[in-house]
């Protein structure tokens, strides 16, 4: 697979990896006290930054799972060394004059500030989005997005790089399959929007109810939010 097909799995693999269970499942309080607990830490520890990109990865291990922890390390040491790269060219530039060490430190809070953002992103239910703007008041097709976005992105990611694998076997440069999936995805939002227009042109009556097997992801969020409090 092409440099390209490679990037758009490893970002697959980092938002679309699984589906609506795990932290996805946990409370929206209990997700909102996490949140805040680690802005806080942030914002007030030396170091904060990089104590909960550390602390978010560990809870990365239970819920995406390892797979997700790699894949993110990988696109995080990517943004990494390119803010390590333009620091060190602002030095050669004359435009700064950073140490090594503080070089690396700006490459360290990237890749932890990338991760604790990117876990945020992805325990975020778009169900439970689409319920919170109902309940907002927020009428018909807005409320539909993020359900719309959840399940057209993956797909068209998806697509893309089968698309990428049949053009390798064919010889065919990436560019050259870039139409074709382009093409693919405008279709399927043509026909989503086709069979589901009465559905994305009326109003949801009654939320989507998400149904919870047990209280582990709440109790592991609130008891890790805690542990951020405890090492300001």
């Amino acid at each position: 697979m092409s440099v390209i097909g490679s990037l758009v799995s490893i970002i697959y693999n980092v938002f679309f990896l699984r589906g609506e269970d795990g932290f996805r499942r946990a409370e929206p309080f209990s997700k909102i006290i996490f949140i805040l607990c680690a802005i806080t830490l942030m914002t007030r520890h030396p170091d904060g930054v990089v104590i909960t990109g550390v602390i978010t990865l560990l809870l990365g291990l239970y819920y995406p799972g390892m797979e997700w922890a790699t894949s993110t390390l990988v696109l995080t040491s990517l943004l990494g060394a390119y803010m390590g790269a333009s620091t060190l060219l602002s030095n050669v530039l004359g435009w700064s004059n950073l140490t090594i060490f503080q070089i690396l430190l700006v490459m360290a809070r990237t890749i932890t500030l990338s991760t604790t953002i990117i876990f945020i992103v992805v325990i975020l239910s778009p169900v439970s989005i689409s319920n919170i703007l109902r309940k907002l008041g927020i009428r018909k097709l807005v409320v539909h997005v993020p359900l719309l976005i959840w399940r057209l992105v993956p797909y068209g990611m998806r697509w893309f790089m089968e698309s990428l694998m049949i053009g390798s076997l064919k010889n065919e440069k990436t560019t050259a399959r870039i139409p074709v999936v382009a093409a693919g995805v405008i279709e399927v939002g043509r026909f989503l929007e086709e069979y589901s227009y009465h559905r994305l042109n009326s109003e949801i009556k009654t939320p989507i109810i998400l149904v919870k097997e047990r209280h582990t992801p709440d109790i592991i969020l609130v008891a890790f939010s805690f542990l951020m409090l405890l090492l300001l």
